[in-house]
């Protein structure tokens, strides 16, 4: 099995460090590198990394706020490597397979990437839980970028999220933020009792509908409390009114 790795940390030489050490495998895929957290949730949604290499202080976003947009329900396995030991009881507050202090060699290194190839369960495990009947794995915040800024935006201020290609448009009351991934990723981590898909390329927040007024073949139209209109898919009518899926 072919383990797809993201590398994440802001200095070059130590993402040259840990792909060297990682050079000589073949049961791996280095498949992106980040030099910020918005780059490792950018990557993580682009690539599906199933290990993260994940380095703590990095610019804009630690490595923790990362895994916190990432979300408990969609997280790979993560590997710290940083140069801080402050950090490591709650690297493992976070379910981290190992947590490297910089310098480390290539040995300790090795026993790391091992033990994170026997917790070859970690999606397994992370769908379980989500799957128990708790919210604190949902999605509370969501990170957006502003030029070279950088923010969060609250999952409940959130009025509907639609598909535009390979991205998703995060709609609010004060306007709309543009964010790589696809809808199926955000559903699968949003709070199915405040937010429901209504349509192939849209999912609302519940709480932000105004009004569902029906409208032709079975589909409805949505107000929602910002004035915009979506359409409600007869395929998803149930999720939003009662019942299942079709």
């Amino acid at each position: 099995m072919t383990v797809r790795v993201l590398i994440a940390d802001d200095e070059a030489p130590a993402r040259r460090i840990v792909r060297s050490y990682l050079g000589g495998r073949s049961d791996v895929d280095v498949v992106a590198e980040a030099e910020n957290g918005l780059e490792v949730v950018e990557a993580f949604r682009s690539f599906d990394p199933q290990l993260i290499i994940l380095d703590i202080q990095m610019p804009g976003m630690s490595g923790f706020e990362a895994l916190e947009a990432i979300g408990t329900a969609s997280m790979p396995a993560v590997i710290f490597a940083t140069a801080y030991d402050e950090f490591a009881l709650k690297a493992f507050e976070v379910a981290a397979v190992d947590y490297l202090l910089k310098p480390f060699s290539r040995e300790r290194f090795d026993r790391a990437f091992d033990r994170a190839l026997a917790r070859g369960e970690t999606r397994k495990i992370n769908a379980l839980l989500a799957s128990l009947p708790h919210a604190a794995h949902y999605l509370q915040r969501i990170v957006v970028r502003d030029g070279d800024s950088l923010f969060f935006v609250r999952t409940i201020d959130v009025v509907h999220l639609g598909a535009e290609g390979n991205y998703v448009r995060v709609h609010t009351a004060r306007g709309s933020h543009l964010i790589r991934g696809t809808l199926t990723q955000f559903e699968s981590r949003l709070d199915p009792r405040r937010f429901a898909r209504v349509h192939r390329s849209e999912i609302v927040n519940i709480d932000a509908i105004r009004e569902v007024r029906p409208h032709v073949h079975g589909d409805s139209i949505v107000t929602l409390i910002s004035g915009e209109t979506v359409r409600l898919s007869r395929r998803y009518r149930d999720r939003l009114l009662g019942g299942g899926p079709e």
